[in-house]
């Protein structure tokens, strides 16, 4: 994240998952074995359990050695120097958050005067519902959702009252952007390494693209 913040991107995606304490933390994937040294899932371990594991060994001997995060330590070192696209993720599209979860989440974020500076994600129709009604100033986005959810994701955008929608390639089209900007929607795309590609989604009037490499997709800015 410094990195990239360092290089000039304005904003930054990660995704929180709480532990089986309650502590609210940063991971991609909830498989373990995927990520870490350890097994099983991030929701089924406690804090000080997954602060033991490697959470950098599995992809290549440079990471080795890397921690678990917490979303409150990303806080302290980026609360204001970047926008945050907060992706809540849940076990299923079915699972909410508990209120206790979603508060924690909410008062970190107040604690950091960062409101301004984040907006939540999500393609989880009934957390989005949950974080309308449990905070109605942080921003929203409205992300793909199952398979057969993703060509609906700008009428689901619509109908929570939404400021974004996160478009997953290659489940959109022209017709789609034009009408989420029609109702004051703007338009993420997740994701894109290639300036081409890139290119071709600014055409199409794609406000923001997620990327693993942006010092290459930079160059393309319109």
């Amino acid at each position: 994240f410094g990195a990239a913040i360092g290089l000039g991107a304005e904003e930054i995606e990660f995704d929180l998952w709480p532990t089986k304490d309650g502590e609210i933390v940063s991971c991609h994937a909830a498989k373990l074995d995927r990520v870490s040294t350890g097994t099983g899932f991030i929701y089924e371990h406690t804090l000080a359990e997954l602060e033991q594991l490697d959470f950098g060994a599995k992809f290549g001997e440079k990471f080795r050695g890397l921690k678990i995060v917490k979303f409150e330590e990303i806080l302290q070192k980026f609360a204001g120097h970047c926008i945050m696209n907060v992706h809540l993720k849940t076990q299923s599209d079915q699972s909410g958050y508990s209120e206790e979860h979603l508060k924690k989440i909410v008062d970190l974020i107040d604690r950091y005067d960062c409101r301004r500076h984040v907006y939540f994600m999500t393609g989880n129709d009934h957390v989005m519902a949950q974080l309308r009604d449990m905070a109605p100033g942080i921003r929203r986005c409205m992300g793909g959702g199952g398979k057969e959810q993703r060509w609906q994701i700008v009428e689901r955008a619509i109908r929570l009252d939404c400021h974004k929608v996160q478009l997953f390639k290659p489940y959109f089209n022209q017709e789609m952007i034009d009408k989420a900007h029609a109702h004051g929607i703007r338009c993420n795309v997740f994701w894109s390494d290639d300036p081409e590609e890139t290119k071709g989604f600014r055409e199409m009037g794609i406000d923001t693209i997620l990327t693993n490499d942006f010092h290459l997709v930079s160059q393309c800015r319109g």
